[in-house]
Formats: structure tokens, sequence, C-alpha cells
């Protein structure tokens, strides 16, 4: 029998929509449901994606009300290139949640990079911010010294430093910090299969060091086998939802306004925004320390 996902698309833009459906999914774990639970992935249109795989989901398309929060979201994200906007709500006896996923596509921009798009979680009334980049190593698995600039410019405009008060010494020393390189096995687009790909996901943190000791010892080629310590995509989902991963208290200025540099340098992004409120879980990130 052959498999699913032979045959499909390994097009520039199928391989957005792959990373684009990847992204999603994750942030939907975070926000607290499976992908089994997440029924409208499962009826995409491939005949109406377009410019982004968002446009072939049959979520409801995003109508703020004046003044209301929701329109504070789409006002930042509107005006960046080819937005959709589409809401996904849900109040059961199951499952609870409450989110606005947007798309923007520059056709201007996207393409001839090493990464395909920046992915951003923002938790509406936490401020968190999580922020996925995905990227496509060369055949040998370095990355241009373009690449890796970018990504540090990147990490300037979302990263934080703490402010206040100093973090307790049993806190995970992640916390804080918002960006993660998503690095993945290079398969095919399929809509067939509604998980996330397989690969590996790394702290901005680790990258930077492995890469600074790579500098020191003059090779400059970075080859992405010198990360050695990855997260799946199931454990770094948790550990988003469970607050020891992500950028506290960012503003939704700050965060509207990486999405937009995002789409001038990459030409894509993806933006979900959670409005559901939530306990905390075992970490500081979605509340108050206990």
């Amino acid at each position: 029998m052959p498999l699913l996902d032979d045959g499909e698309g390994t097009t520039e833009q199928e391989l957005r929509w792959r990373d684009e459906r990847d992204a999603l999914l994750l942030f939907v774990k975070i926000a607290g449901l499976a992908a089994k639970d997440f029924t409208r992935a499962h009826g995409w249109d491939r005949a109406a994606a377009e410019e982004s795989y968002l446009s072939g989901l049959n979520g409801v398309a995003v109508q703020p009300t004046f003044e209301d929060k929701r329109e504070l979201v789409a006002e930042r994200l509107s005006g960046l290139g080819v937005t959709v906007m589409k809401a996904f709500t849900s109040r059961d006896n199951r499952r609870s949640y409450d989110l606005e996923v947007t798309s923007i596509i520059d056709p201007l921009v996207v393409g001839g990079t090493e990464c395909s798009l920046d992915a951003f979680y923002y938790h509406y009334d936490t401020g968190t911010l999580v922020v996925l980049r995905y990227l496509s190593p060369g055949t040998n698995g370095t990355l241009s010294p373009d690449a890796r600039r970018s990504l540090d410019e990147l990490h300037g405009r979302v990263h934080r430093p703490e402010q206040g008060a100093r973090r307790e010494t049993d806190d995970y020393a992640l916390l804080d910090d918002p960006l993660f390189l998503r690095i993945h096995e290079q398969e095919a687009f399929t809509h067939a299969l509604h998980r996330t790909s397989s690969g590996a996901i790394y702290p901005y943190g680790q990258f930077a060091a492995a890469f600074s000791v790579a500098a020191g010892t003059g090779l400059l080629g970075s080859s992405v086998d010198a990360l050695t310590r990855h997260l799946v995509p199931t454990d770094f989902a948790s550990l988003v939802r469970d607050g020891w991963f992500g950028a506290r208290g960012v503003p939704l200025e700050m965060a509207s306004d990486s999405v937009k540099a995002s789409v001038k340098t990459v030409g894509a992004a993806l933006v979900v925004v959670d409005f559901n409120g939530r306990p905390r879980g075992n970490g500081a990130g979605l509340g108050t320390r206990a």
C-alpha cells in the first residue's frame, strides 16, 4: 500500500503550507487541544488555499467588535501583505478554546531565503509570547551567515531582558526567552496527514552557544550537527502550555511590531492569538507563582 503522502507536493509554496500547518497544530496543542479535536483542520480545501494554508481551512472570518480586543489585534496585523484572519472558537463540555489565527504573506519578499516563515503564539491575557523560526539548512546541514544574522536580529526584537525581581534559583533558565528554531526533515506537504512534522526544536540560546564555539574554533560553516540536544514537538507544546517557555508580559504593540518585521524580512508569518483564559501549569509563564 502506498503511503498517504506519496506523490504530494514539494514546491516552495507547498513546503510553506506544511510549515504553516505544523505551527498551527503545535499552537493548537499549546491552547489545550489535541490535533484530532481541531476538526476544522481535517476539512482543508487545497483549491481555496491560494497564498496560505490557512485560506483552505473552514474557520470563521474574524469580525471584530468596535474597540474590542480582537479589533486591536486585527488593526495591528492588517495591511502587511496578503492577510487571512480566521477565528476558531468552541465552548462545550469537553473543550474551551478561543483562537484567532492570521496568515500574512508578502509575495514580493517570500522565498529565496533559508527560512519559510516565522510563527508567533501570543496569549493575550498574560502577554506570553513564543516564536518559532522555520529553517531549512542546506544539503550539507549548514546555515549561511545571512541566515544566522537574520536569526540574531529576530532574537534582538523578541527577547526582553528580565526586569524587576530576579528569578528564583530553581526557575528554568529558558523561561523568559521566546525564540526557538524549528528544523525538521525535508518531507513533502500532504493534506492527508494532519500532524506536526518530524524533526527538532532548538532554543535560540543553544543555537547561539553552539555557533559561538564553532566561530571560536574557526568552523564558520555553522552546521546544525553542532546542535546535539533538542525538543520533540509534543514536549515543546506541553512545556509552553505549562509555562516553562515564553517571554511574559510582552505588550501587544511589541509582538505585532515583531510580526511586521518578520513579514518584511522573511515574507511570511503565522500568528495565533489565544484569547482564552486558563490556569497556569507547573511553570510560571501563565500566571503568578504560587
